[in-house]
């Protein structure tokens, strides 16, 4: 500094004393402005995020589902042994039955006594919050419970799936399945 300048003329950041010290940080006021705008942004994207995590949990028992239906399609045609899926409202799982090859007489059963299911090859808990519906025989376009059904494929047959409904809470995917392939043929889906 030059001789006789006014001391305040070269202060970084104003006009101020250089030999003040300016003590650095937020107010309490900034502080604040910034926790409120971040509770904004969350609160904004807390339903979309609700409505992520609904679908995830929803698509990933109807892939489990799919996944089931074309795995026992291509194994009763390969084995050319019968495959049961067995649901409830709650949960699915896949077996195989024990020596079952079909005969012309009776293709799901080959001997006189009816076979036995053999190890559940895949098992499948639903999520906690999601339950299986089946299409209501009485009424149209409404759903009951998934009754304990029993999905039989024999080789050489149609898939016998038929429409079935996975629900959490107001959210739902309707699958119906191809009776050739066992792919899911229509899919529909609610999100709120």
């Amino acid at each position: 500094m030059r001789p006789g300048a006014n001391p305040r003329a070269f202060a970084p950041g104003g006009w101020r004393p250089l030999s003040s010290a300016r003590q650095s940080g937020f107010t309490l006021l900034e502080m604040c402005l910034v926790l409120f705008i971040i509770a904004l942004l969350g609160g904004a994207m807390m339903p979309g995020m609700k409505s992520a995590f609904v679908e995830q949990g929803l698509r990933k028992d109807a892939h489990q589902l799919s996944l089931m239906v074309k795995t026992a399609m291509l194994r009763s045609a390969e084995q050319k042994r019968v495959y049961v899926i067995d649901l409830t409202a709650s949960s699915m799982s896949l077996h195989s039955l024990a020596d079952a090859t079909p005969t012309a007489a009776n293709p799901a059963i080959a001997s006189d006594s009816a076979p036995s299911l053999e190890a559940t090859e895949f098992s499948q808990q639903l999520d906690s919050s999601n339950k299986l519906l089946a299409p209501d025989p009485k009424k149209l376009h409404a759903w009951v419970d998934m009754p304990d059904t029993t999905w039989t494929f024999t080789p050489g047959e149609l898939c016998p799936a038929q429409r079935v409904r996975l629900t959490r809470g107001d959210a739902w995917i309707e699958m119906s399945f191809n009776a050739l392939t066992g792919n899911v043929e229509d899919e529909e889906a609610y999100i709120p």
